[in-house]
């Protein structure tokens, strides 16, 4: 494209933050949420066994990511704004990060090509979870998309609207064409979800590297790459933690159950991990804004806005919980295979158990500006150490409420914890009805909604699933209503210094 045209795009985008924004939040919850708006695809395509077998893959291409490049893309949300003001250094910065997460990835995926095997040996009790070739198809795939990553971060720090459109965008697009044609049309199943991952992995790698053909360089600034890994290698303990906080409990449940009920757990949780995917989305989206108020040494902390933006991290998630229970509890409209339809007993208690987890997504953003890696790894080693203590003591009896029952104390635990520390490192000033009070009466309203539908009044969930959707969403619209005309204000904005 022109570049005249792509810098008159993005000037236009950074007159309209608002439309940045919804841009940014979109696809950032796309990316990840391709596994759920395929999940009707999955569940059509596939029996409950390969269903269970295709989520443990993804649970192992997670854990792939996080050592795949050192998670260096982590150090690009932060470290990047200690060459802000200086381009040259940017662009030196970007091509150091992008090339050493090449290099690390390759060291990597050796060490993984030597003990993979062992590797899935040893965890897994199904023998339908091979390294041979699931494990390496998804490793590589893990590899290539934490490459692609560190330019990710770096277009939307840049607020390149459009770049970040093509690169996302055909990752997108690519990974959904070539799963469907190699499910629908070469018929290979579960094999053929894990190459159509990697093939758009790849494809988007080439294309990053047309659009910046200098990118790549062997000649390392020594500083910029020990700066950046002392901040992303003392996250990673974290990330493995968090990854047993979200994932571990299929990775348990796994060892207790066969694949089919995995399969079911791994359905319900695609419907609850949509509240996270969104939360994500919009704490993607909002961040530069908000970083960029905490950067700014020249003027006072602007607490009104940084508790406006936050405000939208809890809140937004709470407008698609409503959806999430309709369909859970009307699954029988997208599969008929019945032992899937037992999830809408389970899916109320754990939309409030993945709730939990925003809290620490808040909380967690203002420990990653402070720099304190060490407090975040430590605090989320004792939620760990809580959640497997009760996963062993609940799984094995009670199985998926097991999980549910272990997720909800460990993400209570966590958002303790990480508010008392990041109110002492960053501190915010939040608002007690925003933060507190809203969730509070939204989830006594909802249980309360369950109670007299399904207890008392015996109706079935299909019709609890309808009259909450109604209710809840109207709840929730009406509580945030006000608050529209104050989030245009700020986005409209064209900088965060006129907010």
């Amino acid at each position: 494209m022109p570049k005249k045209f792509l810098q008159s795009f993005n000037k236009k985008a950074e007159q309209q933050p608002f439309l940045g924004l919804v841009v940014y939040a979109v696809l950032n919850f796309l990316r990840p949420a391709i596994y759920i708006i395929l999940t009707p695809f999955y569940l059509y395509y596939l029996s409950e066994t390969e269903y269970g077998l295709q989520d443990i893959l993804v649970i192992i291409g997670a854990f792939f990511m996080i050592l795949s490049t050192l998670r260096l893309s982590s150090a690009m949300l932060t470290v990047y704004y200690d060459y802000l003001d200086d381009r040259a250094k940017l662009k030196l910065y970007l091509s150091n990060i992008f090339s050493f997460s090449i290099l690390i990835a390759g060291v990597v995926g050796i060490v993984f090509l030597l003990f993979g095997e062992w590797l899935f040996q040893s965890l897994f009790h199904s023998d339908l979870v091979q390294f041979y070739p699931y494990g390496l198809i998804v490793l590589v795939s893990a590899l290539l998309f934490e490459i692609n990553m560190v330019y990710f971060v770096y277009l939307r720090n840049e607020k390149d609207l459009l770049g970040y459109v093509i690169v996302v965008g055909a990752q997108i697009l690519l990974t959904i064409i070539f799963q469907f044609s190699l499910v629908i049309f070469l018929d290979l199943s579960v094999l053929g979800l894990v190459i159509g991952n990697l093939l758009g992995n790849a494809l988007v790698l080439m294309i990053i590297l047309y659009r910046e053909p200098n990118l790549i360089t062997w000649k390392f600034d020594k500083k910029m790459i020990s700066k950046s890994l002392r901040f992303s290698v003392a996250l990673i303990p974290y990330l493995l933690i968090y990854w047993v906080l979200t994932r571990g409990g299929k990775f348990v449940l796994e060892k207790y159950a066969d694949l089919s009920i995995v399969a079911v757990f791994a359905l319900l949780l695609t419907l609850a991990n949509i509240i996270i995917i969104l939360v994500e989305a919009v704490v993607n989206a909002i961040r530069p804004f908000l970083f960029e108020i905490f950067a700014d040494r020249t003027q006072s902390l602007q607490e009104g806005k940084v508790s406006l933006l936050t405000k939208m991290i809890v809140n937004v998630p709470l407008l698609i919980i409503p959806l999430i229970i309709l369909v859970g509890s009307n699954i029988w409209l997208i599969t008929s295979k019945t032992v899937y339809h037992v999830i809408e007993d389970y899916i109320t208690v754990i939309a409030l158990a993945t709730f939990m987890l925003v809290y620490g997504k808040l909380f967690y953003q203002q420990l990653v500006f402070a720099q304190r890696s060490g407090v975040i790894t430590a605090l989320s080693f004792v939620v760990m150490v809580v959640l497997v203590a009760c996963f062993y003591t609940l799984v094995p009896t009670l199985q998926i409420w097991g999980v549910i029952y272990a997720t909800l104390a460990a993400n209570v635990l966590m958002a303790i914890l990480f508010y008392f520390a990041a109110q002492h490192y960053q501190p915010i000033k939040y608002s007690f009805r925003n933060i507190i009070l809203v969730p509070l009466v939204f989830f006594l309203f909802l249980f309360g909604i369950e109670f007299i539908c399904v207890v008392h009044l015996h109706l079935p969930r299909s019709t609890f699933g309808m009259v909450q959707f109604v209710i809840m969403t109207m709840i929730i619209v009406s509580l945030n209503y006000s608050s529209i005309g104050e989030y245009k204000k700020v986005f409209l904005t064209r900088s965060t210094a006129d907010m």
